[in-house]
């Protein structure tokens, strides 16, 4: 963090003193403030410069669609000073590499606005697909018993309490604290806290604590967003993601599957019979996670069933079931 707050000392320092100090300075026309402040985004290489920007316009000025902050719409919108300040101080937290999710404080995950803090995870639209997956399976007519392991900010589980209205209650778990608070801010955001219970706990063991699982206690799903970058890759991430993001929440070990492989046994002990086990996974594990569910077949009693493709056509969810 002690990088990234050096960078953004610099990068003020470097920007014209009329960008920083002097609004008055500035065109207080939204679009011609918008290319000033996109050419800013743009010379420091900082990723989808023009979404980013978008997003800090439509926020700033509180407009709920990307295209009131778009060609004539924006040529119309003359800007107030505390605007302009505003856009500035976002844009300017922005060049240090800082996600538009940390700087606007919320990000939209199917169709619930989430609180976002740092260093929290940040949920993907991929991740969003993994919720339909599970929706389209779930017969919304009966209650099941859901397990999340990593809860992060909350965005599966409340995303499938929002869809599942007969879905009574889904337990989860995460290993930060901080985690397991804002998960539960979020659900108390969307009166969902007599729905779900966090706890706070490492998986580091196929068993869960007694508290978490009762004696007997079996679950229909359990999904997870788990860690499953390898080591390796991890310096090749974006800056905007190893400079804010919580770099335990995509550590996945030396080829990824270390929490991968807690989850199938934890799957093969606590799911009900023809229970399901949803993991989003890297798009080199799934046929890596097949063999290993053939090769301990004897002792978990699983059966992999299918890998779905993402967004972008690529490998990104496995689906595992009890037998």
């Amino acid at each position: 963090m002690l990088k990234s707050a050096f960078k953004l000392k610099c990068i003020y320092k470097s920007l014209p003193i009329s960008n920083v100090l002097n609004f008055r300075l500035l065109s207080s026309n939204a679009s011609d403030f918008f290319r000033t402040k996109l050419s800013e985004l743009k010379n420091e290489n900082i990723s989808e410069p023009e979404n980013s920007l978008e997003l800090i316009f439509a926020h700033v000025l509180k407009k709920k669609l990307l295209r009131e902050v778009r060609g004539e719409n924006l040529k119309k919108i003359e800007l107030t000073n505390e605007q302009i300040q505003d856009i500035n101080e976002k844009v300017l937290t922005r060049l240090s590499h800082m996600p538009i999710q940390f700087i606007l404080k919320e990000w939209e995950f199917r169709d619930l606005t989430l609180t976002m803090k740092l260093p929290i995870f940040i949920p993907r639209p991929e991740t969003e697909e993994l919720v339909e997956l599970i929706t389209q399976q779930v017969d919304d007519r009966k209650d099941c018993e859901i397990l999340e392991v990593g809860i992060g900010s909350g965005a599966i589980s409340l995303a499938l309490l929002n869809e599942l209205p007969n879905v009574k209650h889904i337990t989860a778990i995460d290993r930060s604290k901080a985690a397991c608070e804002l998960a539960l801010e979020n659900a108390k955001k969307f009166n969902f806290t007599d729905r779900i219970r966090i706890f706070k706990h490492l998986l580091d063991s196929d068993t869960l604590p007694e508290i978490i699982a009762p004696s007997g206690k079996l679950f229909d799903i359990i999904v997870s967003n788990p860690p499953y970058v390898p080591t390796k890759d991890l310096l090749k991430l974006e800056p905007e993601i190893y400079l804010y993001e919580n770099i335990k929440a995509l550590d996945g070990g030396i080829d990824g599957l270390d929490m991968i492989k807690l989850l199938l046994a934890l799957a093969a002990k606590y799911l009900k019979s023809e229970g399901h086990l949803w993991i989003e996974v890297d798009s080199r594990h799934p046929e890596i996670i097949k063999k290993i569910v053939e090769n301990n077949y004897e002792q978990w009693r699983l059966n992999y069933v299918a890998c779905y493709k993402d967004i972008f056509k690529k490998d990104r969810f496995v689906e595992v079931q009890k037998l």
